[in-house]
């Protein structure tokens, strides 16, 4: 009876939430301007596509919509290709989507987009620039000071939509105290497994993209940041420590060799140690043959991830005590 009371109370508590969320979305909207370019995602990298969206004024009301698109209709600049642009509007304002790649890192200009506005006798766009993160750079892996209110249209849809999250958190706790927490202690730990999979591969992609392109390559180094990635990997997806294992000490981890044998570990720090305190110097392909044999391991967590039958959330024995009780 206490456990179905609990259950019995919690539609109360979600209305509690929703109420709570439309007393302070008024407050939220009056902090939020609307007249500043800003970058979806916040943060990108070399190679990754990301979206510049401009607020544009009152004068440009008048113009219609469009979407221009295509290499020979766009301007572009050695350090960043241009791919797509399009005028929007939506809730009375009219925006600039400018949908870019970047191929260096640090502050990068966009070129004139004037022309776009030639024939309606506007006033020219501002430069416009934006700011490309380098995922080798640790000064920049730094936090910074806090940034002022960025233009954010849909403030209502985010607040709404964090009210749904709620619900939808509500709801998987009921879901756990019906299902069992084992059941559900085994999906979030696969869960777990396969984001830190998914974070590692999206780091080699950028990694490997982003020594290809430097002007003065440092191979030690990089192969040292590769290094200390990986290990940190490790401790997050086995559970077990390995930022300071020696190459022969992966050897007594328990882990399935089937999907992470310790014996490759051993090998692949051992080679990466002889590589880098050998003396003998270090080539860029040794260190983009370090990424592939990384890549390769990585793809094969991945599979073996993949292939892993879903967790039940009762056993033999637990439903034959429920069915005798």
């Amino acid at each position: 009876m206490r456990k179905m009371r609990k259950i019995f109370l919690t539609p109360y508590a979600v209305l509690l939430l929703f109420t709570a969320l439309f007393w302070v979305s008024p407050e939220i909207k009056a902090q939020v301007r609307t007249d500043i370019p800003y970058l979806l995602p916040h943060t990108i990298f070399v190679g990754d596509r990301g979206r510049l969206v401009v607020p544009l004024g009152a004068a440009f009301r008048e113009l219609s919509p469009f979407v221009v698109e295509g290499p020979g209709e766009l301007p572009q600049t050695p350090d960043l290709v241009i791919r797509r642009l399009e005028l929007e509007r939506r809730g009375g304002s009219t925006r600039l989507l400018i949908d870019f790649i970047p191929y260096a890192t640090g502050t990068l200009y966009l070129p004139p987009l004037d022309f776009l506005f030639y024939e309606e006798d506007l006033d020219p766009l501002p430069p416009l620039r934006v700011h490309i993160t380098s995922i080798l750079s640790s000064s920049e892996m730094a936090l910074s000071a806090p940034a002022p209110p960025l233009a954010v249209p849909g403030t209502s849809l985010l607040v709404y939509g964090t009210g749904i999250l709620l619900l939808l958190l509500v709801s998987l706790g009921i879901g756990c105290s019906l299902l069992g927490p084992r059941f559900f202690r085994e999906f979030w730990e696969r869960l777990r497994r396969r984001y830190r999979l998914y974070i590692m591969n999206r780091f080699l992609r950028r990694f490997k993209q982003e020594c290809g392109l430097a002007e003065n390559p440092n191979p030690g180094f990089y192969l040292t940041i590769l290094s200390a990635k990986m290990r940190e990997f490790l401790t997050f997806f086995t559970g077990y420590n390995c930022q300071s294992l020696t190459a022969m000490e992966f050897l007594e981890l328990p882990l399935n060799a089937e999907a992470l044998d310790p014996w490759r570990l051993c090998q692949m720090f051992r080679t990466w140690d002889t590589l880098r305190f050998s003396g003998q110097g270090l080539e860029m392909t040794d260190l983009f043959e370090a990424i592939d044999d990384v890549s390769a391991l990585i793809f094969a967590l991945d599979k073996a991830e993949k292939e892993k039958p879903l967790p039940k959330s009762f056993n033999t024995a637990e439903i034959a005590l429920g069915g005798s009780s």
